[in-house]
């Protein structure tokens, strides 16, 4: 009990310092962006510029990434993003490009924040697993039921933490928990501008009062009691065979049961142990409390469930209704910020000095695969066997480890050529309808070049 209490001050200490056109002109801001070079930078992580020669890389081939970038704006996949490579801890390309959108009236700079979208997954939630088990405070076989009490008598009583990381629990793909909150009674419904959707008056709020306090965007709240209704919708769920399959409702429960064993709200966890020493300042779940909202690129115009710009508002709708810190999704930051996270990894729990995994802890989940051979534990990884369907480039070793996110954002580490790649961007604004970053390539592409710069 005095642990959490000391715990819980130094977070409190912590969050406290944190707080310490017209359209031809937009269109020809636009072109510049596209035929400019980037804006090189010398990321607030990193003290000094290094040559790529220096570290066995050519200048002239990353050059090349420029050029995929401009494409990638030109074709409307993104109006702006961050790339940022690292090898041996030492940043060799680091650049922004574009704008926040396509009006092109705000660039994008090193302490632009990005919704990170499923990167959150290990750039956050899973960060906090590896962290109660370097502490001795779960285990991988453990059931996640013996936490998780919702879960008890139930068909998924016997899942175990190792299936969750594994995407092997049986569990589906989504919740979509804002169909909680829904209604067809029109005498009974709030209208909040979405498209056909009304949601009824005893979940939904446009003002925050009593009981109704977890923001899902401008004016929308939500019942506090929405949580718990949300891992009874989960509890509900129809359990399938328990073979891969890629699910946001796995890290949902895994942030639950971190809140379980460490007694705190995730985010406050990770601000402990992790972002407030590791001096990552650009990087936060529900970051409209701690950052001004000029420094966040927006996701969307107006999604299919709120009204207005989504701008610090996490994107996942699951992510949205269960209050903005989930295990899925919620977490922004900045290119070098989480560039620091996956280098600390990379040198198996240590940076700046200080040690904040044990080294056989980091082995363990990242190298560790599922019985399907498609995961780390928590970890993305390339499929060789299947080049197409492979998150990575070609060139990228099978030992290579990290995530994607829906909103146009990857981080990869390569432990055999201590490599950390940082692609962040907003391909979503103004809408998701079609996924230009993917049918491009964009990521991958940029991952290739690096790799071909290697080579003598």
């Amino acid at each position: 009990m005095e642990k959490k209490i000391s715990l819980f001050l130094v977070l409190i200490f912590s969050v406290l310092m944190d707080h310490a056109g017209n359209k031809s002109f937009a269109q020809a801001k636009i072109n510049d962006a596209a035929n400019a070079t980037g804006k090189e930078t010398t990321n607030q992580n990193t003290s000094a510029r290094f040559s790529p020669e220096e570290v066995g890389m050519s200048s002239v081939i990353l050059a090349r990434i420029d050029s995929i970038v401009k494409d990638g704006i030109n074709a409307r996949a993104f109006p702006g993003c961050q790339v940022l490579v690292m090898k041996e801890g030492k940043p060799i390309y680091d650049k922004c490009f574009g704008y926040y959108t396509y009006e092109a009236l705000q660039e994008v700079t090193p302490t632009t924040m990005y919704d990170l979208a499923s990167l959150s997954k290990t750039t956050g939630t899973l960060l906090a697993i590896m962290k109660l088990y370097d502490n001795g405070q779960i285990k991988l076989t453990e059931k996640a039921s013996r936490y998780l009490s919702f879960l008890r008598g139930t068909d998924k009583v016997n899942i175990t933490i190792k299936e969750l990381l594994f995407h092997e629990s049986g569990l589906p793909g989504d919740l979509s928990c804002y169909r909680l909150a829904t209604t067809k009674d029109k005498t009974h419904a709030i209208h909040f501008g979405c498209t056909n959707i009304q949601y009824n008056k005893d979940w939904v709020s446009k003002i925050p009062k009593a009981g109704y306090t977890s923001q899902v965007s401008d004016s929308f709240y939500l019942h506090n009691r929405f949580r718990q209704a949300a891992m009874q919708m989960i509890a509900n769920t129809r359990l399938r065979s328990k073979t891969y399959l890629y699910s946001s409702v796995n890290f949902i429960l895994l942030k639950e049961i971190v809140e379980e064993v460490c007694g705190l709200p995730m985010d406050l966890f990770l601000n402990v142990e992790f972002y407030t020493p590791m001096k990552l300042n650009h990087m936060a779940y529900l970051p409209l409390i701690t950052h001004q909202r000029k420094v966040i690129a927006p996701t969307f115009i107006k999604d299919f469930l709120r009204n207005g710009v989504l701008q610090g508002y996490v994107q996942d709708p699951d992510a949205a209704f269960l209050g903005g810190v989930a295990g899925n999704a919620g977490l922004f930051a900045t290119a070098g910020d989480v560039a620091k996270v996956y280098q600390m990894l990379l040198n198996k729990g240590e940076i700046d000095g200080k040690r904040y995994l044990k080294e056989e802890t980091c082995r363990i989940f990242t190298t560790m695969t599922s019985k399907s051979g498609r995961r780390y534990l928590g970890f993305d990884k390339p499929v060789p066997a299947n080049p197409i369907h492979s998150p990575c480039c070609v060139s990228a070793p099978k030992e290579v480890y990290g995530h994607t996110g829906y909103t146009g954002t990857c981080c990869w580490v390569d432990p055999v050529n201590r490599l950390v790649y940082v692609f962040l961007s907003n391909r979503t604004y103004p809408n998701d309808a079609v996924n230009k970053l993917a049918k491009m390539n964009i990521r991958t592409k940029i991952q290739e070049v690096f790799y071909q710069s290697m080579k003598k």
